[in-house]
């Protein structure tokens, strides 16, 4: 029932996105609808936030996953530091075009039919929701229009004014306290289970509870991003809500996380499917070309970092699906590859490197018979059992098979298409790891919350690990790499096991540990990771690689490298160098923000310039507005 309501709700948010765009040819109609359900309009929020294809592809795994480390892309243009109206402003027009308007024309008509409160309920979940959404945009663009967001089509503001990020904060904390009271004090009726995506499924007075409760636990995320703008604020906001009777979200039981459930019914392009997961999967105009960051990688390899069997794989393209592939005759993902300067060796994971000048800087291998050798971004079925011949004719020929023993290590280490980036993958608005990770540093800070920060921190990452069995234990593919890791290197831990060990191996609960781990625990989640770099500047960069200037990679004859043992490396005759980064449009500064829409550029001017006139006071490292400090940078 839930999957066919939200093959509903998508299909009513494309009706009505498509009719609000000719308002006034609408207008002028007499059987015109003048009011959508506001239970519809209430799940179309939770699906608009949780995002399609389209938005997904470019602000997620183009934009901030890079951006923020977590992830690399094929299309470099956020790791580039580069601007793309189309990348950035995706985002920033679905949420301000579907979720934002819904939310305000719900509200206006739950209000008007308050008689007696017994719209309350419904109007503080609305805001609530509204409040999450407003986070994510203020989080990715700095200010952005607030208090007069979304009131085009109701109070005729089409050009509003951009609050200031530390304003916008503000009216967020101030929102989220008192609705999350008033859903703890009332006994007006909530959404019901047709129109609640997240906790529908619960009992009426469960429901309200729930939404107190992912209501406070923003507040514990709100309260400790203004950290490091003020200091004062957080630290009073993050107290009182870990204190609230509310609770907080502690673990992934579905009375409690904050998830979005998706749905494949009405194919890729509908709202109802997870939209990271349709672009991973090729189904919203090819494949996405997602890959696991480097230093995600390098770190999960260093520490036995059990979460690799599902987050990682070599993508195979079979018949037009991209599928985790399975076929490796060696696998053993902890085995950690050379970085540029170092002798090559043979590893199954290998990963994008972030660069950005041309395509051999994130996946150049070395010279082989002075040719250049690419690790390849996906296997190809058709091509498996074929002989390749390079350079044929000159004094340089070499020839290989290409099978299972030459792919397994000349394929990148990409995003798993069954798992995490599934297509019914849930989207995470709020997880229980996300609690006690913010707990943690609170308690490392001094502050007077429950536990202290080396509990904290077991806590939140125990959780973190135990998700992915339970989030996405009906994939195959982590198992089949689990069993071919044993046979490969003889160690039979569990998956339990595994992370017992990395758990106990944490180390002393600093602050930079804390935001290490966290920054772990959100893959695949760039806006989040992002905002976590931004506010804590938590290392996610490529050791030893200034983004401007060369990298050093390995030559090699044909017969020293054709039968290399796996994990062994083989001493070169020499190294040559190839560009890594331009330093694109920023003079190579990671940028702080995604660049305001061109159509807000022309459009709204004045307000606009106003902002950015008034953030430039908070700094820029960089060359480019958006390496301009947000109010919540550090």
């Amino acid at each position: 029932m839930k999957k066919l309501n939200i093959y509903l709700l998508g299909a009513l948010i494309a009706f009505v996105s498509a009719c609000t765009d000719e308002f006034e040819s609408i207008n002028n109609n007499p059987n015109r609808v003048e009011e959508i359900d506001p239970g519809l309009q209430f799940g179309g929020m939770q699906l608009s936030y949780a995002g399609n294809g389209h938005e997904e592809w470019r602000g997620n795994l183009i934009m901030t996953g890079p951006l923020a480390g977590i992830t690399q892309c094929g299309y470099r243009n956020g790791q580039g530091f580069t601007l793309s109206d189309s990348y950035s402003e995706a985002k920033w027009s679905a949420l301000y075009t579907n979720a934002i308007k819904n939310g305000n024309d719900m509200l206006r008509v739950l209000k008007e039919k308050n008689s007696d409160g017994v719209n309350d309920v419904k109007i503080a979940q609305t805001t609530i929701m509204l409040q999450i959404t407003f986070q994510r945009l203020t989080d990715l663009y700095g200010d952005i229009p607030y208090s007069e967001a979304g009131n085009g089509y109701t109070n005729q503001v089409f050009f509003p004014v951009y609050d200031s990020q530390e304003d916008v904060y503000k009216g967020m904390i101030s929102q989220l306290k008192s609705n999350r009271d008033l859903l703890l004090s009332n006994d007006a009726e909530p959404f019901g289970s047709n129109f609640d995506i997240m906790y529908g499924h619960l009992s009426k007075a469960d429901q309200k509870k729930a939404w107190a409760r992912l209501a406070n636990s923003m507040l514990l995320r709100i309260g400790m991003r203004a950290s490091s703008a003020d200091n004062a604020l957080a630290k009073e906001t993050v107290e009182e809500a870990a204190a609230h009777t509310a609770g907080f979200i502690t673990n992934y039981e579905n009375n409690n996380a904050a998830l979005v459930t998706h749905s494949t019914a009405g194919g890729p392009w509908g709202i109802h499917e997870n939209g990271t997961g349709s672009a991973i999967n090729g189904k919203v105009g090819g494949f996405a070309y997602a890959y696991l960051g480097e230093e995600y990688l390098r770190l999960a390899q260093q520490n036995k970092d059990p979460r690799l069997f599902y987050t990682a794989c070599q993508v195979i393209n079979q018949d037009g699906e991209y599928i985790p592939w399975t076929g490796q005759t060696h696998f053993n993902p902890f085995e950690e590859s050379a970085r540029p300067g170092e002798p090559y060796k043979s590893v199954v994971f290998f990963p994008e490197r972030g660069g950005a000048t041309e395509s051999f800087s994130v996946r150049g291998m070395m010279e082989v018979n002075n040719n250049r050798v690419f690790c390849d971004y996906f296997i190809d079925a058709n091509s498996l059992g074929s002989t390749k011949v390079v350079d044929e004719g000159s004094a340089n020929e070499y020839s290989y098979v290409y099978d299972a023993d030459f792919a397994q290590f000349h394929t990148l280490c990409g995003v798993n298409p069954e798992t995490v980036g599934s297509r019914t993958a849930y989207s995470i608005v709020f997880g229980g790891e996300e609690s006690y990770f913010i707990l943690a540093e609170a308690a490392a800070k001094g502050w007077s919350v429950s536990g202290d920060a080396a509990s904290n921190l077991k806590k939140a990452v125990e959780i973190s690990l135990a998700k992915y069995p339970e989030l996405y234990g009906e994939a195959s593919s982590p198992s089949v790499y689990m069993a071919k890791y044993k046979a490969t290197t003889g160690d039979g831990s569990t998956y339990e096991q595994l992370s017992a060990n990395y758990v106990n191996n944490l180390g002393t609960a600093t602050e930079e540990v804390i935001h290490l781990e966290r920054w772990k625990s959100l893959f695949l989640n760039g806006y989040e990771a992002f905002a976590l770099w931004n506010r804590t500047l938590v290392s996610v960069t490529p050791e030893g690689i200034p983004y401007s200037t060369n990298i050093q990679l390995p030559k090699y004859n044909w017969d020293d490298i054709k039968d290399a043992a796996p994990g062994v490396e083989v001493t070169p005759n020499g190294y040559f160098d190839a560009p890594f980064h331009n330093g694109g449009v920023t003079g190579g500064v990671r940028p702080r923000r995604l660049d305001y829409p061109n159509a807000e550029r022309m459009n709204n001017t004045d307000n606009i310039n106003t902002a950015m006139e008034r953030q430039a006071n908070l700094g820029n490292d960089g060359d480019n507005f958006v390496t301009t400090k947000m109010w919540i940078s550090k």
